[in-house]
């Protein structure tokens, strides 16, 4: 076991490396992250939006409710994105079949996309809270709290969950098509991340409990709000805690299913 943790930040730091080889690119994705801020904020500004009732829980302010919502969404969809993309490109570029014929486990693999893909997250969380601070006097984290911190962790973990599942089905089907970016964007309309769940037609209100990433969002929102109580979000963090080992295990038997499938059509290296 402790071989395969040494392992980690080399497979991590190979992943920098080449993102920073293609700095054009590396710029422009956070750049992009920024101006979506800024395209939201305008959206909101061009019909009058300030301190609208729906957000008055989160203490009314619009500007604070979309930033931490993409700070949020960000944030975890980097950790996605990473685990995701990262075992495509093993696999599209060959070098995926030659690690595993070394003693490393495809689970370290995973976690060292994840852990990249933290190191991202955590720089977009830097430079968005640094533009709501500087260009809209919004401090964030104000009134982060050690349960703004389990939420972090506990949401990490699920989403390490979610890219070993979909990371099993990349090494399974070979090609998943947009299956990713669909959820996202569904993901997005229903979890809050821009607008509350409350704008939505009432009829499919329900359905953002369905989501997970509702509860990572809601919970995130809730733990920089001064007026929320200990037991509203203790919910979340129940909830978040079951739903990351839940996931988890599942990423686990569908990431074994997949590798299993593919050694034994010897497709590990086509994609």
């Amino acid at each position: 076991m402790f071989e395969e943790i040494k392992k980690i930040p080399y497979i991590t730091a190979r992943n920098f490396r080449m993102l920073y080889t293609y700095k054009l690119a590396l710029s422009v994705s956070f750049i992009s992250v920024v101006f979506n801020v800024f395209y939201m904020i305008l959206f909101g500004g061009m019909f009058g939006v300030s301190n609208p009732e729906t957000i008055s829980q989160y203490q009314g302010n619009f500007i604070s409710y979309l930033l931490v919502g993409s700070i949020g969404w960000s944030f975890l969809w980097s950790i996605m994105a990473a685990t995701s993309d990262s075992l495509t490109e093993e696999m599209e570029l060959g070098p995926f079949e030659s690690i595993l014929l070394t003693p490393t486990k495809v689970r370290t693999l995973m976690f060292s996309y994840s852990l990249y893909g933290c190191v991202i997250g955590l720089i977009v969380l830097i430079i968005l809270t640094l533009v709501g601070f500087f260009l809209f006097g919004v401090s964030v984290f104000a009134d982060a709290s050690i349960f703004t911190v389990i939420i972090f962790i506990l949401s990490i973990i699920m989403m390490l969950g979610f890219g070993m599942v979909f990371g099993g089905l990349t090494i399974w089907l070979k090609n998943i098509g947009v299956t990713v970016e669909l959820l996202r964007d569904i993901a997005t309309f229903f979890c809050g991340v821009y607008f509350p769940v409350a704008v939505i037609p009432e009829v499919f209100q329900p359905i953002a409990r369905y989501f997970p990433f509702y509860y990572s969002i809601t919970g995130l929102r809730l733990s920089l709000t001064s007026t929320t109580t200990l037991p509203q979000i203790m919910f979340y963090v129940y909830i978040l805690f079951i739903l990351s080992i839940s996931i988890t295990l599942i990423g686990l038997v569908i990431l074994k299913i997949g590798l299993n499938k593919a050694k034994k059509d010897g497709s590990l290296a086509f994609y």
